[in-house]
């Protein structure tokens, strides 16, 4: 991909769409997990089974391939690529942190300690990501404060394992995933002038009609698990 100067939002189509397609993949199996073996219990690890692990691994190895930026590069665009790389990697460790669990050598909390802390590293390099007016600075924003919140319900599922803080943590992962897919649709192929205000209020307004789709979901599934769970 050659990049000789900025005509556009910073990264690529694929750096925002690829991202949203595999947070929400994980989100759905979260989802699919709790259905096949119930909800979590105080001591059981973030991952049951090695298909997110896998994902993780493989997240990191495709990404990098994808979005690894070289000297062709317009600078933004460079350092955006990294900062997706990076959260790839923060992943990709919090899967070898997954493993180590399995094995033993470190508790199930630490892989909800893990994962919290890649979510973080995801906020805290988005927080510097574009951050400014603009349809693509309110994008990014949004996105900040998805990768914080589930880290920041991650970490409250360790802390307080009876108060189903799992479902927050599937839902903001979900609203994280679907957010990605329409950042990359609003920047990249929607045509929009970016500075316009107009859509910016637009911007607010798609991700409120998300969190409340999102909500609306998580809440029906939570009453069909449970529903499962106690007819057992």
């Amino acid at each position: 991909m050659h990049h000789e100067m900025m005509a556009g939002p910073s990264g690529t189509f694929i750096g925002h769409f690829g991202p949203g397609i595999v947070f929400f993949l994980v989100a759905i199996w979260w989802l699919i997990d709790i259905f096949i073996n119930g909800s979590r219990k105080p001591g059981e690890p973030l991952e049951r089974t090695l298909h997110i692990t896998i994902l993780k691994f493989s997240a990191l190895v495709v990404g990098g391939f994808l979005e690894m930026p070289d000297s062709s590069w317009y600078p933004m665009d460079w350092v955006m690529g990294w900062h997706h790389i990076t959260v790839y990697m923060a992943f990709a460790l919090s899967g070898v942190v997954d493993i180590l669990a399995r094995k033993g050598i470190l508790t199930s909390r630490a892989t909800y300690l893990a994962f919290a802390g890649a979510c973080f590293i995801g906020g805290l390099l988005f927080l510097g990501h574009g951050i400014g007016p603009g349809v693509e600075g309110t994008c990014h924003v949004l996105v900040m404060v998805l990768f914080f919140s589930v880290s920041t319900f991650t970490v409250l599922e360790v802390v307080f394992p009876d108060w189903n803080f799992e479902w927050f943590r599937i839902a903001t992962k979900l609203s994280l995933g679907v957010w990605f897919c329409i950042t990359a649709w609003a920047l990249f192929r929607s045509g929009w002038d970016l500075h316009d205000h107009v859509k910016e209020a637009h911007v607010w307004l798609l991700f409120s009609w998300m969190v409340l789709a999102v909500a609306t979901f998580t809440t029906f599934t939570f009453i069909l698990a449970s529903r499962k769970e106690t007819t057992k």
